[in-house]
């Protein structure tokens, strides 16, 4: 992402933002920024607009005399992929008309601010959406209030989006945007998201891991069988590969196919178990790998884990 809003740092980033002066003291007096914990890897602050309440219909707050309400949303799509969705066609789909598209920065970050107009029970209303985001999500804060508004109303509402700060701890982001997550790792520890793939370490077994990716079929395949071939032959980091039994096998109650394999990594005799599914043009794919001599034991940690795989509802 360009200049990302949110911070990519392993660590807990924090961004604070000040909000613009203003004339009047008693806007100043009632100045209150609010925390929303929006997910358990990202909490948005954001400054109250005078006049302005919490709601619990939403993340955000809301003007119920003046129809006027600011909407926090954290969406699950890589920003740049978000962005790509963001049309003038794609929008008047959805019943938006696009007025202004425009890169803006807030707090030394480059983000998109978007104008809208939308009908709604025969009044305009005009909406402002803040977007930014990284390779795992995307932010998005709408303001909306009806387009006859007052340039005061209509400053102070841009001005709560202006004072946006964000808070993320990417360890509590390793499953964002990912259809799956384990409920436990028992005898595992994450230790790396990349893309659409997590990387788990065994505990008990040095070298010995687990990747779990998914993502789409370029094609369709004929078998299950192939697709789970392709993987293991084509893979950069396993050599010799010797396929020595298929069977079938759930995951979390889907079909699929797991496969144990002989193979050398770094020049050492390796076991590979693998795990391989398809469904409506997207794969999973489950690949452990552990010295060939620690097979057995290392087989028992491994059907603990993925006993604990669940695919996330959607």
């Amino acid at each position: 992402m360009k200049t990302p809003l949110i911070s990519l740092a392993m660590a807990l980033f924090c961004i604070l933002l000040s909000g613009c002066n203003s004339t009047s003291d008693q806007y100043n007096s009632e100045r209150l920024t609010q925390t929303f914990r929006i997910s358990q890897g990202m909490e948005i602050q954001l400054e109250k607009p005078v006049g302005f309440k919490l709601t619990q219909e939403h993340y955000g707050f809301v003007q119920p005399e003046t129809f006027s309400r600011i909407k926090i949303n954290e969406i699950e799509v890589p920003f740049d992929t978000y962005l790509t969705q963001l049309t003038a066609e794609n929008l008047l789909k959805s019943q938006y008309q696009l007025l202004d598209s425009e890169q803006v920065v807030v707090n030394g970050a480059n983000c998109t601010l978007l104008t809208l107009r939308q009908i709604i029970a025969g009044t305009y209303y005009e909406k402002l959406w803040l977007i930014a985001g990284d390779k795992l999500s995307s932010l998005h804060i709408e303001a909306s209030y009806p387009e006859s508004s007052n340039k005061q109303h209509k400053a102070a509402i841009k001005q709560s989006l202006f004072s946006t700060a964000v808070q993320t701890n990417d360890s509590a982001r390793l499953y964002t945007g990912l259809p799956f997550l384990f409920t436990h790792t028992d005898n595992f520890k994450l230790v790396q998201r990349s893309l659409n793939s997590v990387v788990l370490s065994s505990e008990n077994f040095p070298g010995a891991n687990v990747v779990v990716s998914h993502g789409k079929l370029a094609k369709e395949v004929d078998s299950v069988e192939t697709l789970s071939t392709h993987f293991l032959e084509n893979s950069q980091s396993l050599n010799d590969v010797e396929i020595i039994k298929n069977s079938t096998v759930k995951i979390n109650g889907i079909p699929a196919l797991s496969t144990e394999a002989y193979t050398n990594k770094d020049d050492q005799a390796a076991w590979v178990y693998q795990i391989t599914s398809t469904q409506k043009g997207k794969f999973l794919l489950i690949q452990a790998l552990s010295k060939k001599d620690d097979r057995h034991a290392f087989a028992k940690d491994l059907e603990l884990l993925i006993n604990q795989f669940k695919f996330r509802a959607k």
